[in-house]
């Protein structure tokens, strides 16, 4: 009877370690959250966050940063999901590199999105004879 109970306790001890360890590997997902570019309003982009409700109240950090890393917008947001819009003051025609952070203090995800502008001028000739 010992050994029987020795051996089960045995093997739920391996199971148990071995289950543990297949779980340890995995990432976690990333935070569930949308940007969009929506247009210009007075020649600067405007981005939409989407972040869809869950059912519970979060604590959301969001910035805004500039590719030299200098915070363009910094806020916390506590809501079961919300959207907001962004118009980023930048010099026209110019390429930009701007990086979204959005982080739930709750469930301590975040992602990262990175938005690049490349302007480009195109000029076509045409030549025709009659």
């Amino acid at each position: 009877m010992n050994i029987r109970v020795l051996t089960i306790a045995l093997v739920t001890l391996f199971t148990t370690s071995f289950a543990g360890n297949a779980n340890a590997g995995e990432k976690k997902p990333a935070l569930p959250a949308e940007i969009r570019y929506v247009g210009k309003v007075e020649n600067s982009p405007v981005f939409e966050l989407n972040i869809p409700s869950t059912g519970v109240k979060d604590d959301y950090v969001i910035s805004v940063k500039d590719e030299y890393g200098n915070t363009l917008h910094a806020e916390n947001i506590k809501a079961d999901g919300f959207t907001k819009k962004f118009m980023l003051a930048l010099e026209d025609n110019t390429e930009y590199t701007i990086q979204f952070v959005i982080h739930s203090k709750n469930t301590k995800r975040s992602v990262l999105y990175t938005i690049n502008n490349n302007t480009r001028t195109t000029e076509e000739v045409v030549v025709s004879k009659r």
